[in-house]
């Protein structure tokens, strides 16, 4: 079930840092306005781009904070939201604007092996929780995704003296298709992008 994101563990940025991030309903565009992306902030970027613009801001954020370089794509009535080697949209005051009015997956990936999923509706948190131990869940409705935790393998009681959990952040992307019906998949990354830096207020 999990196997088809088996790419992610060895494609360079994801597996690193990254956050992907599922919108529903929303145009790229809407998406990234929400964000904060002002008309002409947005641009239109091939994934070689979204890369290089991203590398750029980190550069730039070496001196000053120029802020995060956002992608975005639409597919079967979702945007994704791709971020490479930055923070997340889940973990800031960005996720209820994002989600006002629809739903948003979350999946993020950082520097210190914590690989967080969030689950939210209408600017509120439903369920939130680390990949390596779901079973200490947070939000409104900790218990939302109980079955389909258990579907794809993130064993929602989880004990810390058993056996570690495999592929977790494979199974995450796994959960994602469960809620969405979006399947994250490396052909999504020849698709032309829209884009901006969301900067930091």
């Amino acid at each position: 079930m999990y196997k088809e994101f088996d790419w992610l563990a060895t494609y360079g940025p994801f597996y690193e840092v990254s956050c992907v991030s599922f919108a529903r309903s929303l145009t790229p565009r809407e998406a990234l306005t929400r964000l904060g992306a002002g008309p002409d902030d947005i641009e239109q970027v091939t994934f070689d781009g979204l890369q290089e613009r991203t590398m750029e801001c980190i550069d730039v954020a070496n001196l000053r904070s120029e802020g995060d370089y956002v992608g975005a794509l639409e597919t079967a009535g979702w945007t994704v939201l791709v971020q490479l080697w930055t923070g997340s949209v889940a973990f800031n005051r960005l996720l209820p604007s994002l989600s006002r009015g629809t739903k948003v997956v979350s999946i993020n990936r950082n520097l210190h092996a914590d690989d967080y999923f969030t689950y939210a509706i209408d600017g509120e948190l439903i369920t939130h929780f680390n990949q390596l131990s779901p079973q200490a869940r947070m939000g409104s409705e900790p218990d939302r995704l109980f079955l389909e935790m258990w579907e794809v393998g993130l064993d929602p009681n989880h004990e810390w003296e058993g056996p570690g959990l495999h592929a977790p952040f494979q199974r995450s992307f796994a959960l994602a298709k469960k809620l969405t019906g979006v399947a994250f998949s490396q052909s999504m990354l020849d698709m032309r992008f829209l884009a901006a830096v969301i900067r930091d207020e």
